[in-house]
């Protein structure tokens, strides 16, 4: 018993210091891109698109021999990112959007229906994750391309008045050169987080001897989406939805591309799971339909009581694998 709790509180403690750690990493890296007269566009791509915990639960679990923790943490974290999040939110009020370009939803669909194939299929899995790799190139480039705008540097206001143009310059290169470090900082301790993470979930596996799958979609998909759901309240209370909805398409692109794409390469084969299957299929399903939603003008509540339902499904389906 006390070696469970042990171990629970190291799961706990590890995702802890992976979600303070990430803040240090981002922020840092939000403001290397201002430095470096990134478009807001590519911002908002490295802030909110990219997930460093889910990617490196989901990478390290490849390591340590847990394909469907690996595979179960990217398409679970999917699922809860497109459904609990949303349908809380939408229970308190209706949210308006803007049109979503059609390319987000057709590669959305594009990567879906290739993660579908590399679990049907054993030897087209490598493939697959291959495939998802050059997506993700594909929708940055597409996102440089459409979008990138030149923005002003950095206010040189924001840094300490000098007067000397040297003394300036010198300030400047130690703030750029204190971020970096930061970052970095930031990036080992994700690292030693995410290595900390795996150890103890394969400890609690053996101790209280559940599914791997379900670990994988369940427990660690609900614990590494603590942020999205602080993301999108906060959004809706500011009256930022674009913010919520932007970073969840581009979290769903990040873990269904380069996320998948690296696990699936480190695993290189994975044998037939019919539970994996069935959370695509509601994977798929939520995605419908919200290409129907985006398309609209407005998310009301009868949207957030059916994405809520799906929620519930998912939970039961994954209580009930549990079973079989």
């Amino acid at each position: 018993m006390w070696e469970l709790l042990i171990w629970i509180n190291l799961f706990i403690g590890s995702y802890i210091v992976i979600f303070y750690a990430a803040d240090l990493f981002l922020d840092n890296l939000k403001i290397i891109c201002i430095i470096y007269n990134l478009s807001p566009l590519i911002i908002g791509m490295l802030v909110l698109g990219i997930d460093p915990e889910e990617s490196i639960a989901s990478i390290i679990s490849a390591f340590n021999g847990l394909p469907y923790i690996s595979m179960g943490n990217i398409i679970g974290n999917s699922i809860i990112a497109m459904t609990l999040p949303f349908a809380i939110a939408l229970m308190v009020k209706s949210i308006e959007l803007h049109r979503t370009s059609l390319f987000y939803i057709i590669l959305i669909f594009a990567l879906l229906i290739v993660v579908l194939l590399g679990l049907t299929i054993n030897f087209f899995f490598l493939i697959s994750g291959i495939l998802t790799l050059i997506f993700y190139v594909i929708y940055f480039a597409w996102n440089v391309k459409n979008n990138s705008k030149k923005e002003e540097r950095i206010e040189t206001a924001t840094l300490p008045i000098v007067e000397d143009n040297i003394e300036l310059e010198n300030t400047q290169e130690i703030v750029k050169s204190r971020k970096i470090l930061l970052i970095v900082i930031g990036f080992v301790f994700i690292f030693l987080g995410g290595e900390l993470l795996i150890l103890s979930a394969d400890k609690i596996l053996e101790i209280i001897q559940i599914s791997e799958a379900f670990f994988g979609f369940v427990v660690i998909g609900f614990v590494t989406n603590v942020e999205e759901l602080t993301l999108v309240i906060k959004s809706i209370k500011r009256e930022a939805t674009e913010i919520g909805i932007g970073g969840m398409i581009g979290k769903v692109i990040w873990n269904l591309s380069f996320t998948y794409g690296i696990s699936s390469i480190i695993i290189m084969n994975i044998a037939f799971n019919i539970t994996l299957i069935v959370n695509i299929f509601i994977l798929l399903i939520v995605f419908i339909l919200y290409s129907f939603f985006l398309r609209s003008k407005l998310l009301k509540r009868s949207h957030g009581l059916v994405l809520f339902l799906i929620f519930i499904f998912y939970l039961s389906f994954n209580f009930y694998a549990i079973k079989i």
